[in-house]
Order: C-alpha cells, then structure tokens, then sequence
C-alpha cells in the first residue's frame, strides 16, 4: 500500500480526500494531492498540498488525541478546500437553494442526497453507503427514461417503470422493496421538508408479495459448508474471507455488523466484541471463538510489520490483511476484491452468499437449542424472527402421565 487516503470534507455532496505516501511508501517521488470526483471525471490537485501536510505533520507531534489530530488537519486544509470547490459551485445547485413543484425531478433528487449526507456529517445517520447506492439508482433511471420530468409531473406509473426497470437488472424483491422505501423517503421529505404539495404517490403502491420472495432461510449443504473453511483456513490469502464468514457462522453477525467493527471494540484478552445492532438499535457483547480470536491478531500482526500503528478507529477488516484506517470497507469493496476473486478461484461456492452462513447457522443451532436461546445469538428483537429458520418438522412427542407426576 503505498497512499493512504484521508477524508477531509463532503461538500455539495463531493468526497474530498487527501492522499499522502504510507510509511512504507519508497518512491523518489511520492504523490501528495486532494483528489475528488466530479461529473464523472477524477481530479488530482497536488499544487501546495505537500507542505500544508508536512505543516500538519509538525503540529500533531504535541498531540496525542486522534480527534484534535483530525481536526487539526481539516483546518488546515480548510481555505484549500474552499479554493477548490468555488468553480464548482457554479454548476452544482446549492442544498439551500428553495424547491417548487417545477424543479426537475434529478435535480430534486441531488437534493435530497445532499439533506442525507449533512444528516451524516452531523451524526444524524451512522453510514452514508445504503443512501449513496439507493440514491445512484434511482437517478440513473430518472436520468435514462425521465430527464426533463418535474416534480409537478410524477405519478405513480414512473414508480412502477422503476421497479420493472430494477427488475430487469436482476435485483432480488427485498432491494427492491428498499429501493421503494427510499422513494417513499423522497416524498416524505418533499412534503414535510420542503413543504411542497405532491402527493404520495410511493404510499399507492403495495410492496412486492413476499410470499413470492425466496426463502429467507437459504442453508448451505454440509459438505460445501466444511469445504469452504477447509479452503479459505489452507491461505492467508483468504484471511479475510475466513474471519468475515467465522463471524457470521459463528456468531451470527450480520456482514456489514462485521465491516463496521473497530479495534476499539475489539478486547482479545477477553475473547469479545461489542457489536451494535442496527436493527435493534443496540449494543451487544459477543463472545469470540479461538479461531476468531487469532485471525483478529494476525491481521494486527500484519498491520505492524507493514510498519503501521493499530489505532482504536482502525476496521479490522482492511486491506492486505491489515487494519483499515478510520473509514469502513464497503460490502461493495468487499464483494469485488475479496468474494469474487475467490469464487472464481472456486466456482463450486459461486453461488453461496456470505449471508447464507448466517442462515445456515441459525438454521442447525435451532435443532439442537431452544429457540430463545438462538435468538438471543441471533440478536432478533423477536422471537418470530427466529422462527422463520426452523426446518424441523411440526411433529412432537407426548409426554406421559407417568412423567407428568414426576414433575412439582
């Protein structure tokens, strides 16, 4: 890894991220920029951004707290930042600017990400992922099929055409149904937000059946279940791999639960983490097996000798086997560096989900645990949760007269 990528600031929805050499970084040369995306082209701006960070570096040497550090550094960079975005500020619609029923739809809907991403900054929402990837759909139909629609004009059938249109890309009905939530969540924010008078149209259209939904409970058979971590345990390659499915088999972590754990929450002394439940909208502590427990020190043992300090913001899924420095890898990162490289090495698991080792698992413990006690694994706020997993079938056994006086 020879950058590391520091986010300075989300303005008018733009990422602006520093990018400095890592310590293990050797180039003659190394590359000291503020790069950003904007209109679908990358830009890499390097004039003055060295010694504003060789500044920084001279400053943080009295400090110890990684937050005055952060800020410190933001500061810093701040008139920078503001050089940069004035040019882009003429072609990008301000957040404040006032809506009306004539506004085009996709400008509309910049809008409405950019209420989000400042809900985010704030700490209003803890990630921004699920919004970004719901909010990059639904603009690009709008976009293709809709580009000079205004508020004034949308009805129900354009959200009917959205959904076959999510259907042709082969989208499962549950994304869809919360791909529908956040049109609904556009309305809701139209009307109570900005005030403008336009109906629901989203609230008209019922959600998929669920009956036509596939199972939720999708179990891996046995013997693809003990290959794969017979496989992924044989390379370090996959150690990432194996401690995200560890987790998920074992202790019924949800995968993005998994990709949001920080160092901090991590207590190897003794064997747990503390997870929060989205859902639930709770904290919760796990216990962690052995094998759990030494791939968390050997991804900190390969932080350190690639020369890096495990700091308590670090993501103990990063890159290289590493710690990931203060921002999440995404499940979409997830998916195309690390799951489908190895299904291509693996084709025989091309078509297990990591989500199915959750299911898996909550499925066996069923047959041998109470459901009560799965669902506390399970951390399902109900018990009707857990009982979607339980294949057994509805035959029970008497208990007799005899065993009845038995028991006071």
């Amino acid at each position: 890894m020879k950058s590391q990528r520091i986010e300075l600031a989300i303005i008018h929805g733009i990422r602006f991220i520093l990018v400095t050499p890592d310590k293990s970084n050797t180039d003659k040369y190394p590359l000291y920029c503020i790069e950003y995306f904007y209109n679908g082209r990358q830009y890499k701006v390097k004039e003055g951004v060295k010694a504003i960070y060789t500044k920084y570096l001279e400053q943080i040497q009295a400090l110890n707290s990684v937050n005055k550090k952060r800020l410190l550094l933001c500061n810093l960079f701040e008139s920078k930042l503001r050089d940069l975005v004035k040019p882009i500020g003429i072609y990008i619609p301000s957040s404040e600017a006032t809506l009306n029923v004539q506004t085009k739809v996709t400008e509309a809907f910049i809008k409405f990400f950019e209420y989000h991403v400042k809900r985010h900054q704030l700490g209003e929402i803890k990630d921004i992922y699920n919004y970004t990837e719901r909010n990059k759909k639904v603009k690009a139909f709008i976009d293709r099929h809709f580009a000079n629609l205004s508020l004034a004009d949308l009805n129900a059938n354009i959200w009917i055409d959205y959904r076959s249109y999510l259907k042709k890309w082969g989208l499962g009905n549950s994304t869809i149904n919360l791909q529908m939530v956040y049109v609904k969540g556009f309305y809701i924010w139209l009307n109570q937000i900005q005030e403008l008078p336009i109906n629901n149209h989203a609230n008209k259209l019922k959600k998929l059946d669920i009956t036509q939904q596939q199972p939720k409970f999708n179990e891996i058979k046995q013997s693809l279940f003990i290959e794969f971590f017979e496989v992924v345990k044989s390379n370090e390659r996959y150690l990432r791999l194996h401690l995200m499915a560890r987790l998920v088999a074992e202790n019924t972590l949800r995968p993005i639960q998994v990709l949001n754990i920080q160092v901090k929450q991590v207590d190897l002394a003794d064997k747990t983490i503390t997870v929060f439940d989205a859902k639930g909208k709770k904290w919760r502590k796990i216990i962690i097996s052995e094998v759990v427990t030494r791939l968390i020190q050997k991804i900190y043992e390969n932080t350190i000798k690639a020369e890096r300090l495990i700091e308590s913001e670090d993501y103990i899924i990063g890159f290289h086997n590493q710690t990931k420095q203060r921002k999440i890898f995404t499940q979409t990162m997830f998916r195309e560096r690390i799951l489908l490289p190895f299904k291509e090495d693996y084709p025989q698991f091309a078509h297990i989900l990591i989500y199915d080792f959750k299911h898996t698992s909550i499925t066996k413990a069923l047959k041998v645990n109470s459901v009560y006690e799965v669902q506390k694994r399970a951390g399902h706020s109900k018990v009707t949760t857990t009982q979607i997993y339980d294949r057994s079938d509805n035959i029970s056994s008497p208990i007799t007269v005899e065993e009845l006086n038995q028991i006071k």
